[in-house]
């Protein structure tokens, strides 16, 4: 077995830009949901990843029915659950780290649904995933009060882990039809998210956030979701 070669200046570079940007991520979406509410918020974020990408790239040829269900799980349930849990109180910094339980669920997921089988260093890192996750919900009150930290926006956040998590199952499925480019992948699913989510909107909340989206929207809610989208 060939040694591990070593990380070019570049690739950490780049690496430790995406931490940085995934980061600050958090809080620009906490930004974005003060002007618009959390399910219209995500719903223009993938139009604008839809629109105008789609015309750049070629959709690989994948059934519909894995587009849908991609777009319905690590798009509109991780991405409705987590702007949810923000809008209610869920401090940003801590749904960051919250939301990475999806690795916890993705092997839950893949042991059940694809058979795959647990190596005992999955299983530490298991163990001391969920180990952290219970001190962080008892250090700052979700199990016990819900006072410090929404106990709410601590349950929708795990939804949203779960979701991230199934999405990792259809990506895993989806690339049984063999190499293509995943980023035109996700383009082409992010067609589906915007519709249910607009859904979603009305039944909450009725039209008035659609006329105010047209009448007036804040220069916050914008640089959000340019960043969301495109950084």
């Amino acid at each position: 077995m060939s040694a591990a070669l070593p990380m070019r200046p570049k690739d950490l570079a780049l690496a430790l830009l995406v931490i940085g940007v995934w980061g600050v991520n958090f809080a620009v979406i906490k930004i974005g949901i003060v002007g618009v509410p959390p399910m219209l918020l995500g719903a223009l974020r993938f139009m604008l990843a839809a629109f105008p990408a789609l015309l750049l790239f070629k959709a690989p040829r994948v059934p519909l029915r894995w587009y849908l269900a991609y777009g319905l799980t690590i798009s509109v349930g991780q991405f409705a659950f987590l702007f949810s849990a923000i809008h209610v109180g869920m401090p940003s910094g801590l749904a960051s780290l919250v939301l990475q339980s999806q690795s916890f669920f993705t092997l839950l997921l893949a042991s059940w649904w694809l058979h795959e089988r647990w190596h005992a260093h999955q299983m530490a890192g298991l163990l001391l995933a969920l180990a952290g996750l219970v001190l962080i919900g008892v250090a700052h009150g979700a199990v016990v009060s819900g006072d410090s930290l929404p106990l709410l926006g601590f349950g929708l956040t795990l939804l949203a882990a779960l979701s991230w998590a199934c999405g990792n199952i259809v990506t895993r499925l989806v690339s049984h039809y063999g190499p293509m480019n995943q980023l035109a992948f996700v383009v082409w699913a992010s067609l589906f998210p915007p519709l249910p989510l607009l859904l979603l909107t009305w039944l909450a909340h009725g039209s008035a956030p659609f006329n105010a989206l047209v009448t007036h929207m804040e220069w916050l809610t914008v640089v959000s979701l340019l960043f969301q989208v495109y950084a």
